[in-house]
């Protein structure tokens, strides 16, 4: 895939580009602002809809006029029109030490989203300060899946609603949970990609609809797999920071990747044109479309 640089952002921190068929826009996020964006690639047009929180990720509603954000105070459904946020779900009552992090939906469109301490990724971290990984019911009840993470991120299903698969951001590993689409997980999780020594630091993943998996790494690649987690390439991005992929487009063939420029200087800047910034490349192999929220 070739990628070219096609919203130049320079954000710290891109994130979640969701390709909404229904309007034909990508709705993506800036972590540290808190913003949620919404790019019309037929106009170059970018909307902003503030949150004012930091950001995990946007995710469309059934309804149009609303998107489910995920920020450090919990899971809010967002009026687009009104800019109003009401409280969905908030898993760790108000837990002053860590944010809500990464979320999507599945089929049935529960909400999965993970926590984090607020100090990972700065030199106050350690390892014992933790953060867990939740599933938010259709009624909104609220399970506990895994407790003492450092931090997960991405969730993506296979075709058949088998298996949920997550980023284990911090431990460079892949994780699987067997999965049952009326319940829920049933197992899990298990380690089945080690990306240590290799890749590296794995971030967003995405998944087309041939079961191949597409995981971007903090090391300037994006590593595919097939379902067996079998290596088939690895692709070379033009930034180093990789922070996430969605598919969409009209033949949803667009593999849109957002990347960051986190504690870029202006030197980094110049050396690394377009970090943190979003990215498009046509891929071979159609990819498998984002759950909507149901709320």
């Amino acid at each position: 895939m070739k990628f070219e640089l096609i919203i130049d952002s320079r954000c710290s921190i891109a994130e979640t580009p969701i390709w909404d068929d229904r309007i034909g826009k990508w709705y993506w996020t800036d972590l540290f602002t808190g913003d949620v964006h919404r790019f019309d690639p037929a106009s170059g047009s970018d909307e902003l809809f503030p949150t004012g929180g930091i950001i995990g990720s946007a995710i469309p509603c059934e309804a149009l006029d609303r998107i489910l954000v995920n920020i450090d105070t919990g899971a809010y459904l967002m009026d687009l029109e009104s800019g109003r946020m009401t409280l969905v779900a908030d898993p760790e009552n108000g837990n002053p030490e860590n944010r809500y992090n990464d979320s999507r939906c599945d089929a049935k469109g529960r909400l999965f989203m993970s926590s984090v301490a607020k100090s990972y990724g700065t030199d106050s971290y350690t390892p014992d300060q933790t953060g867990a990984f939740y599933m938010v019911d259709t009624d909104r009840s609220v399970h506990l899946i895994t407790d003492g993470i450092q931090q997960y991120n991405c969730m993506v299903w296979n075709a058949d609603n088998t298996k949920l698969i997550v980023a284990d951001t911090y431990h460079e590993k892949l994780l699987e949970y067997d999965y049952d689409i009326e319940r829920g997980p049933v197992s899990g999780p298990k380690e089945v990609i080690d990306f240590s020594g290799r890749q590296g630091m794995p971030d967003g993943v995405s998944i087309d609809r041939d079961g191949n998996l597409y995981i971007c790494h903090w090391s300037g690649v994006i590593s595919v797999w097939d379902r067996e987690y079998r290596l088939l390439k690895e692709l070379k991005f033009p930034v180093p920071q990789v922070a996430c992929g969605g598919f969409g487009g009209k033949d949803m063939k667009d593999f849109m990747v957002a990347s960051a420029a986190y504690e870029y200087t202006a030197e980094d800047h110049a050396q690394n044109p377009g970090a943190g910034g979003l990215f498009i490349a046509e891929n071979d192999v159609p990819g498998c479309p984002e759950h909507f929220c149901r709320w």
